[in-house]
């Protein structure tokens, strides 16, 4: 359960928090170009989102399942994981997103149900759902969009959403602060809006909470909804740093043997 926002202004800003139940969570840096948030499942380590050296930003939220996008074999069918690879692996344009999906069977893996937001420079950002196709953002609002754990493309057909639908809560508050929003949002705001979205109970806290600026190669991060204390990731050098609220200044060179969550909660 996750909540993700991007905003189109001066320059494009990508938000999430990644809700999950307590488990090993790492970041890796792979192939030369790739920031992966792995989380442990069944003993082994799973992509949950990434971002690569371009700029392009993809997640994986859960979501209600349906029947068009279950898992299937087929000749014309690409699962949810191929497209998350090569979207970030830059085998298929950002552009070419929209096209793709149309052109193709785009199904989950077995046993999950999803939808992604892909967004990246030059205001193009889509959401995908397997079974249900590519929703372009600008024909959303051209400004903004949030995405929880209802489907999106429901949205679209129903302006109405409900407290009954998951994530409803957490919609109206993120779509209400960016509302109120006309200027260039900062930084700081944009963790203040992270923040009215934490999760503290229940089956799904807020481990990592991020924003991801694609034009500048930065992702600012917090853990564990410790909004106090503020990392930050370069794609420049490879770097994690401290950025705000630490005792001393710290960094590490983030490698494909990645690191721990919990290690740099210790920072």
């Amino acid at each position: 359960m996750c909540t993700s926002f991007v905003v189109h202004g001066e320059r494009t800003l990508i938000g999430m928090n990644f809700d999950i139940s307590e488990r090993p969570i790492k970041l890796v840096y792979q192939k030369d170009s790739q920031l992966i948030v792995l989380q442990e499942e069944h003993g082994q380590f799973l992509p949950a989102f990434g971002i690569n050296k371009s700029g392009t930003f993809m997640n994986l939220h859960m979501v209600e399942e349906n029947e068009a996008g279950k898992y299937r074999r087929g000749k014309n069918c690409v699962h949810i994981m191929k497209l998350f690879e090569d979207v970030l692996g830059e085998k298929l344009a950002l552009a070419d997103v929209s096209a793709f999906v149309s052109d193709h069977f785009l199904v989950n893996v077995p046993g999950h149900s999803v939808q992604s937001l892909i967004a990246g420079r030059n205001q193009q950002a889509w959401v995908v759902e397997p079974g249900k196709g590519a929703l372009d953002v600008a024909n959303v609002d051209p400004n903004f969009l949030v995405m929880t754990n209802f489907s999106l493309f429901e949205r679209n057909e129903n302006e109405c959403i409900t407290g009954e639908v998951a994530g409803a809560d957490r919609y109206q508050a993120v779509s209400k602060r960016l509302t109120s929003f006309q200027e260039q949002l900062e930084l700081e705001t944009c963790f203040s809006i992270l923040q009215d979205a934490v999760q503290k109970d229940g089956d799904f806290p807020t481990q990592l909470s991020l924003i991801v600026v694609p034009d500048e190669g930065l992702v600012y991060f917090a853990l564990h909804a410790n909004f106090e204390k503020i990392y930050c990731f370069s794609f420049h050098n490879q770097h994690i740093r401290t950025e705000k609220g630490f005792q001393s200044p710290l960094q590490s060179t983030l490698t494909k043997k990645g690191v721990a969550i919990s290690e740099l909660a210790s920072w």
